[in-house]
């Protein structure tokens, strides 16, 4: 009886493995599959890297845009400070003692202010894209208040 169980036992064996196995066909569709999926993900990463490529030329292009702004902006501050002093020397010329020392108070704040801006730029050749947008606004703080200055 025992042989008996472990014949059919054996059969039904092999005549599960023979009727599920893969045929030839289904392995070659499994391959093409997988052939596909890796085409697509060289496509995939190909492109990505491209995005980031375009991503990181728009932003170097930006910050420089931005740089040159600034650069701009600091210069044409830089530029009416200058003339601040130049008015407040001529001013000095004719002003008695205390307006004297008054005038020259006004100077020594605004040549402060030119060397902070001039120093200003001077740190924008070293910042790093990370830190652009932080220093841009502390110098654009700095030349609205070289402005407003200039203008009281």
């Amino acid at each position: 009886m025992k042989k008996i169980t472990y014949l059919v036992a054996s059969m039904m064996t092999v005549g599960m493995l023979t009727f599920t196995s893969c045929s030839e066909k289904t392995k070659d569709s499994a391959n093409e599959t997988v052939e596909e999926a890796k085409e697509d993900m060289d496509e995939n990463v190909a492109e990505a890297k491209s995005d980031i490529k375009e991503a990181g030329n728009d932003f170097e292009r930006k910050v420089k845009e931005d740089k040159d702004a600034l650069k701009a902006d600091i210069d044409d501050a830089v530029a009416k400070i200058d003339k601040k002093v130049e008015e407040a020397d001529a001013k000095m010329e004719k002003a008695t003692a205390k307006e004297k020392a008054k005038w020259q108070e006004r100077k020594k704040e605004l040549n402060k202010e030119r060397d902070e801006l001039k120093a200003s730029w001077n740190e924008t050749q070293d910042e790093t894209a990370e830190k652009w947008d932080e220093f841009k606004a502390k110098t654009k703080a700095k030349i609205e208040k070289a402005k407003a200055d200039i203008n009281s």
